[in-house]
Parts: C-alpha cells; sequence; structure tokens
C-alpha cells in the first residue's frame, strides 16, 4: 500500500501516538472518538499490522509503528502552515493544529502538482482523469485551506502560481517524499528492500566512482530501482532540495555553506593535462606550460574546481586565457574531441583510465600546480535514511577507500 493513499486515516493514527489514547486523540483533532477509532482499524487492515498496544492507560505505539510515527509526523510537519487553532494540548506538533494539514488530501497534492506543470484545468483534468469541475473545486478548497491565493488567474496565460503557491507546492512535495520513505521502511519490515534511488552526478568527476557504487546497490538489493540524472551544479543543487534527487555525487566546493544541506568528501582526486596518444606534445618526456602557449583547448565548465584549477594554471605560467573558448558538459564529447583533434583538457587521468590503457590518449608531463579537489556527496542534512539510502552510503564508502588505497600504492611505486 502507498501511505499517502491513506493520509486521513494515518493522521488520525499519528495523533494516536502522539497523544496517548483515541480519547485525547478525538479532543486534539476535534472529531468524534468512534472516527478516531475506525480511522486506526482501517490503517491496521491496510497494514496488515497492529500498530497499538492497547491497555486500560491508553495506546501505545508498538516498536514498529514508533518507527514509522517519526517519519509520517516529518511529513505532515511539511505542511504545517498558518494559521494554527488554538488547542489545550501545548505539546502537539504543529501540524495538529493547522487547518491546511489536516485537511489535505492526495487528491489536493495530486491536483496541485498538475496544476503547476498544466497551467489549466482542463487540461489537469484529461491528465489525472477526472472532470474539469473535480479540478476547480479541489483547488477552491486547497486555497480555502491554506488562506492563500494560489495561482494568478488569466485569459490569455491560464494559471500561473504564485510565490506563496510554490512554497506550498515544495512543503507538498516534501511531504509526499517523506511518505514514500516511510513506504519503503514498511516494505523491509516483511524483508523486501524496495524503493527507488535517484542519484545526481556531475560530468568530469564520478564516473569510475558512480559505476561502481550503483553495481554494488543492484548487486545487494536487487528490488531497488536506481536513476542517475547528470546535470550542472546548481541544476543538482535545485533537484536536490526539491527531494527529486536523493543525492548528488561529484567535486565539492571548498567554498559550500548552504542551509539544510551537508557535503561529505570521499577522497582526493588529482587533475592533469591530458591529450590523445598522437599529439605532438606527447612525444616530449617532460613538458613546462610555456611549450602550451599555442596549445587549443577544451575548457572546464565555468565556476567548477576545475576551472579555478586551469585559471591558476595558466596564470602561473604566464599564459593568457584561450580567446576562442571550447567547453563540454558532456564526458563522452569531451573524449571524442579529445581523439579526433590536437585539443588538450584538464581532467582527471581516472575518469579516461580505459582509453589510456588501449593507448589511445595520455597524461601529458606537465606539473600541475594546485591539482586536487574533493570528489564527494551532497544531501540533505536532516534526511532519515531508509535500507535503501543507507546502502548507496555504504557503497561509497567502501569504493572511495579503494581509491584511496589505489592512490597510496601509486605513490609509493
Amino acid at each position: 500500500m502507498a501511505l499517502i493513499d491513506h493520509m486521513k486515516h494515518l493522521r488520525t493514527a499519528c495523533a494516536v501516538a502522539l497523544t496517548g489514547s483515541s480519547v485525547n486523540a478525538a479532543q486534539a483533532l476535534h472529531v468524534s472518538q468512534s472516527s478516531v477509532v475506525r480511522s486506526v482499524l482501517a490503517v491496521e487492515a491496510a497494514l496488515q499490522s497492529v500498530l497499538f498496544d492497547r491497555s486500560a492507560k491508553g495506546m501505545l505505539p508498538t516498536p514498529q509503528f514508533q518507527e514509522l510515527l517519526v517519519r509520517c509526523n516529518r511529513a505532515f510537519q511539511h505542511i504545517a502552515i498558518t494559521p494554527f487553532r488554538k488547542s489545550a494540548h501545548h505539546a502537539l506538533p504543529d501540524w495538529m493544529r493547522c487547518r491546511f494539514a489536516l485537511g489535505l488530501g492526495v487528491r489536493h497534492i495530486r491536483v496541485l502538482s498538475s496544476l503547476a506543470v498544466t497551467g489549466s484545468e482542463t487540461l489537469t483534468a484529461q491528465h489525472l482523469g477526472v472532470s474539469q469541475s473535480a479540478v476547480h473545486q479541489t483547488l477552491v478548497q486547497l486555497e480555502h485551506l491554506s488562506d492563500h491565493m494560489l495561482f494568478a488567474r488569466s485569459r490569455q496565460h491560464g494559471l500561473r502560481m504564485t510565490e506563496l503557491g510554490e512554497q506550498l507546492l515544495h512543503k507538498c512535495k516534501m511531504c509526499e517524499f517523506e511518505l514514500t520513505q516511510a513506504d519503503e521502511v514498511l516494505a523491509s519490515w516483511s524483508g523486501k528492500v524496495t524503493g527507488r534511488l535517484v542519484i545526481g552526478t556531475l560530468p568530469f568527476s564520478t564516473g569510475p566512482l558512480l559505476s561502481k557504487v550503483v553495481d554494488r546497490v543492484m548487486q545487494a538489493l536487487p528490488g531497488v530501482n536506481v536513476t542517475v540524472v547528470d546535470g550542472t551544479y546548481d541544476a543538482l543543487i535545485h533537484q536536490l532540495r526539491q527531494a527529486e534527487v536523493d543525492v548528488m555525487l561529484g567535486a565539492l566546493r571548498p567554498d559550500f555553506s548552504m542551509q539544510g544541506l551537508m557535503q561529505e568528501t570521499l577522497f582526493v582526486d588529482r587533475l592533469a593535462v591530458v591529450a590523445r596518444s598522437a599529439h605532438p606534445l606527447a612525444r616530449k618526456k617532460s613538458l613546462s606550460w610555456r611549450d602550451l602557449r599555442n596549445a587549443q583547448w577544451i575548457m572546464p565548465m565555468p565556476n567548477t574546481p576545475a576551472q579555478s584549477v586551469f585559471e591558476k594554471a595558466l596564470q602561473r605560467g604566464g599564459i593568457a586565457m584561450p580567446v576562442s573558448q571550447l567547453r563540454v558538459n558532456s564526458a563522452l564529447m569531451m573524449q571524442s574531441l579529445l581523439l579526433q583533434s590536437d585539443r588538450l583538457a584538464m581532467m582527471s587521468p581516472r575518469q579516461i583510465q580505459r582509453e589510456i590503457e588501449a593507448r589511445q590518449m595520455v597524461v601529458l608531463p606537465l606539473s600541475v600546480p594546485h591539482a586536487e579537489r574533493s570528489i564527494g556527496l551532497l544531501r540533505r542534512a536532516d534526511l532519515l535514511f531508509t535500507p535503501a539510502m543507507q546502502q548507496l552510503l555504504t557503497a561509497c564508502h567502501e569504493v572511495a577507500a579503494e581509491f584511496v588505497q589505489q592512490n597510496k600504492e601509486s605513490f609509493h611505486r
């Protein structure tokens, strides 16, 4: 079952766990005790599991439900927006006092998400397979519950989401994400590790790392679906914040400081100047940067650690920045251009290890100052790990440790 499809009953069951009894939950939610009991039974039937230890003293969540409760509470907190209503239970979480959090259902989330894309009630109705009037009524309910105008209306542009609407959509997506993660925990109770991992990767920094990591995760957890998404640093950071990406791998920024996100170094990599084996400079046993004055380059992407190293190296060698600048954001295109021309590139030899072993490409005998860069991962700081996410992080650490050992062995040769 998908927990998000049972939001109403799940909220009530969480309220019982937080207040200690169906009576207290009914008072806190301003509903009847009988409706609370029905909701708890509905959730237990859907999960095919007993969620509470019942006694004369009240209802205590079972250890398994306690774990699930933490995730559900986080999910509902994401949609806890003002106004909060007064309650005699001062210790209750915000969502139990919020009209929006208590009234939101999966239908509202689906309609809001679709309207944000289509900008049309008619198109959303077609997309969701419901009537246009049902979509309109759901939107009216959303704006009533949130006490905000979520879309600006115009005949020319249709529905355009307001800034408050975008903020609310983000909160709904985070709620949905947390409940999806809880679904994975539920599946693990029966010994089945399922779910989906989305890994964002930066070009030219994670090829060998990522391929090994993904292979190990899928061997250990064959029931998990893995999706790898390429992108620029800024684009992936946005996707990470929106929970569209679970973890991001690549070259870390030394001045990193982003609220809600954290980064971890896995290993230190070194950049070098590379070229095709038939390049005229490849015949020389030693080179200085002056030998590269007339070289044609495939330059690193702007605002990357590689770009910083490249600029410092040229400056130290007394070489002006190339007038005609070629930049490539694809590892395959980079290799193709290098193999078919006399251009040079600054990149990690680890990224082209196979081409080097096949004697198609070489590392030029050139000292590169400040060549080190940290390769690591970024994730949301408050993320609760699912079994699949824990396996992913374990694999990252294992492969990184192997790379570190390889670097030590190469250094001592």
